[in-house]
């Protein structure tokens, strides 16, 4: 439950449904709700939701409540409109399954308040389900098809991003959202970039690449006051909403970026039945090429020398076109992988050619991901039904800078007033959607993590 709602800006909102379904009863839970959560994340595998109750009729022993039930609800915004019209998308989970009940307290006589948790219908059915079976020469977006048809069949619209390239693969009795997590890491989409992920929205289920959600259009703009152009107000309804909150969650961790292998990577792979092993290196540099899309144009680190020296790299094997350099994206050693393959693995006869290319997708999906936990901020704002994860969004914040003016009301310095580094454009990583109760009447506000794996202009070091 949230902490204070006192400073909310919320949306007006209408609940068309909210119920709780039990083998034997239904239960409205219009009149007794306090909160609702529901989230969704670009790194899950499916919605999660909880909800708080303030009930008198003691649902838990009358429904009863024992992890059998769901709930069905649906709401959309009515005061707010946004891309997709006045009123926005409807928000509808589908069902959701009820995991546990916590935070039960006795409030007063014949009255107790308490917290019912869900999950989405296909994680209960992940749970429930194994697979056992082989896939040969197919793309892995119709292995994907197969899974979601085949063994997690839900409501949700599927959307698959076609692949490159053929898999001869077993699934030995894994969940579906373990073998779909691993199919992901795999996946290279028909631009030769290896960046799938799996996750479940309101609505939808998706297997895409962070490559094609940053393809797309903005969805929507956000201004964090002062506002700076004082002849333009902020309207949602003209496609720019103030933010209530904003938080810078994360901007970056040199160490951790080193050590993860974001900014350089060696991998060395080798071949048990050739006896041979090989050597593939691979920059940040690399992966902000123009074949690539990011948030922002620029890598968020220098290409300056290090003030720091490093000593020679160690090579395990013979390399073409390897730059080695004083910067930190050519220091390969911060981050080695090892692994092991061989010439037709897989192979059922001799002209059977299939190779996993690991070498192709590693160490750029490594790189290419480590960038979803740079530059990420914690943003709050009145309920936007049409807005998802995945999709991207502009932030324009102001510098924390001195306004110098040159005469009263005309601004010397206001290029520099728009914060350079951390505005631009973001990709929703994580939202939360809450409903609460004020005033007697339904509101609705959001918080989301965005973030941005680039920068809008070259970091330097120049004199300012």
């Amino acid at each position: 439950m949230s902490q204070s709602t006192k400073n909310i800006k919320a949306s007006d909102v209408r609940i068309e449904m909210l119920e709780l379904c039990t083998p034997s009863f239904t239960f409205d839970l219009l009149p007794i709700f306090v909160e609702i959560n529901i989230y969704e994340d670009l790194l899950s595998p499916n919605l999660t939701m909880d909800i708080v109750l303030n009930d008198s009729r003691n649902i838990p022993q009358n429904g009863p409540i024992l992890g059998e039930e769901y709930i069905n609800m649906r709401f959309a915004t009515t005061s707010i409109g946004g891309s997709s019209g006045i009123g926005g998308d409807d928000v509808d989970p589908g069902y959701m399954f009820v995991t546990s009940i916590t935070d039960r307290y006795i409030t007063k006589d014949r009255q107790q308040i308490y917290v019912l948790h869900c999950t989405s219908e296909q994680a209960i059915i992940n749970h429930n389900t194994t697979i056992s079976r082989s896939f040969r020469g197919k793309p892995i977006n119709e292995i994907v098809d197969s899974i979601l048809d085949e063994y997690i069949y839900t409501e949700n619209d599927y959307v698959v991003e076609e692949t490159s390239g053929l898999e001869n693969i077993v699934i030995p009795n894994w969940k579906p959202f373990e073998s779909l997590k691993w199919l992901s890491q795999r996946a290279i989409n028909k631009k030769n970039i290896p960046s799938f992920l799996f996750w479940e929205s309101i609505g939808a289920t998706y297997f895409q690449s962070v490559e094609t959600l940053l393809e797309q259009d903005i969805k929507h703009k956000f201004v964090l006051k002062p506002v700076l152009e004082a002849s333009t107000t902020p309207s949602t309804s003209a496609g720019i909403t103030p933010l209530t909150s904003l938080e810078i969650a994360n901007q970056f961790n040199i160490e951790r970026n080193i050590i993860s292998g974001m900014y350089a990577s060696k991998l060395i792979t080798h071949d048990i039945v050739r006896k041979k092993i090989e050597q593939t290196t691979y920059g940040l540099n690399q992966a902000f090429g123009s074949e690539i899309t990011h948030t922002d144009e620029f890598m968020p680190i220098s290409s300056e020398e290090t003030y720091y020296d490093v000593p020679d790299r160690q090579h395990f094997a013979p390399q073409e076109n390897i730059v080695e350099g004083t910067n930190i994206q050519s220091f390969f050693d911060s981050n080695i992988k090892l692994k092991t393959k061989h010439k037709q693995m897989y192979a059922k006869n001799i002209n059977d050619k299939y190779d996993n290319k690991v070498e192709d997708w590693l160490l750029k999906r490594n790189a290419l991901l480590q960038g979803l936990n740079q530059i990420k901020l914690t943003i709050t704002f009145p309920g936007l039904s049409f807005l998802r994860v995945g999709h991207t969004v502009s932030i324009n914040i102001p510098s924390n800078e001195q306004v110098i003016e040159e005469k009263a009301g005309e601004v010397k310095n206001r290029e520099d007033m728009t914060d350079k580094m951390l505005s631009g454009t973001y990709l929703i990583l994580s939202l939360k959607h809450t409903v609460i109760t004020q005033d007697n009447k339904p509101q609705y506000y959001m918080t989301a993590e965005v973030i941005k794996d680039g920068l809008g202009d070259v970091p330097s070091y120049g004199e300012k």
